[in-house]
């Protein structure tokens, strides 16, 4: 059965990534797509949003849990964040959009990339989901991942391991929902998950291609963020043949015309297609 955040190449074979000049030619030179950790992220309420409302759905006993499923969600949740770092990059099927170029492409002056969905979806050991605005529906399927867990719990109460990992899933799929304030993004989300050894550090244990065929761990670098010291990784953009999964670039609508016929000829280079966005923008 589809999932609300299950995410489909066949329906969407090209999602993008709208940025900078100069970061969509670090991309594509190094072809490579950083992750950041999620606490390092614009929006701080983006991962409290989903948590708050998990929380108020057990406390107002909207689905029945009893005080063991209860105990098990809130510990997972608890060590989600302690021992774990979620590693994110922000996506969208949307090709040319008014917002996107205003919020994360220079007021229209930077670019957006276009992405080999496929090759994300089934090659590069990244999750990938479309984000859940709609806050109904996060009820609902909070309540059904709550369900699952108190059924797993009657049907063996004993087997605390299942039972932690079930809880474990429901935590994470909180990463798949935002507020509805956000709902024009449309985002595409693709995630890697890191986890603390033996050091106490957090490390890349590597990823899985749809296949089964495991992907290499990746470094974990730091950088400083906008918020602090923030870890990220980043991901390749080869495909196994080789090629680049980078297969567009679009040229913001408001780009200088000094900066356009540079930034036209590095991309054309690197055999990408370009196009211009036409879009009737205000800066």
């Amino acid at each position: 059965m589809a999932l609300p955040w299950d995410f489909s190449s066949d329906h969407c074979p090209v999602v993008y990534h709208y940025t900078s000049i100069e970061a969509a030619r670090a991309i594509v030179e190094n072809r490579t797509f950083r992750l950041s950790e999620y606490t390092a992220l614009n929006d701080a309420s983006e991962f409290s949003y989903a948590r708050d409302r998990l929380i108020g759905l057990m406390r107002d006993r909207q689905v029945y849990t009893d005080l063991t499923t209860r105990i098990f969600v809130v510990s997972e949740l608890e060590g989600l964040t302690a021992n774990t770092g979620l590693m994110i990059g922000s996506l969208t099927p949307r090709r040319d959009d008014l917002r996107q170029w205003r919020s994360y492409a220079g007021d229209g002056g930077g670019c957006v990339l276009g992405l080999d969905a496929r090759h994300l979806e089934h090659d590069a050991g990244v999750a990938i989901r479309t984000v859940v605005y709609d806050e109904a529906l996060v009820d609902r399927m909070l309540c059904l991942g709550l369900g699952v867990v108190q059924q797993q719990l009657e049907d063996d109460p004993d087997d605390h391991p299942t039972l932690s990992d079930y809880a474990r899933r429901l935590c994470v799929d909180l990463f798949s929902m935002k507020h509805p304030g956000f709902a024009d993004e449309r985002e595409v989300r693709i995630s890697r998950m890191l986890v603390r050894n033996g050091d106490g550090a957090l490390e890349d244990v590597g990823g899985n291609r749809t296949g089964g065929e495991k992907t290499p761990a990746l470094p974990v670098g730091l950088r400083a963020g906008r918020f602090g010291p923030t870890r990220y990784v980043d991901v390749p953009l080869a495909r196994q043949d080789g090629s680049s999964a980078i297969v567009s670039v679009g040229m913001g609508p408001t780009m200088s015309a000094d900066a356009a016929p540079e930034a036209s000829d590095f991309f054309q280079s690197h055999g990408l297609e370009i196009w211009r966005s036409s879009l009737p923008y205000r800066a």
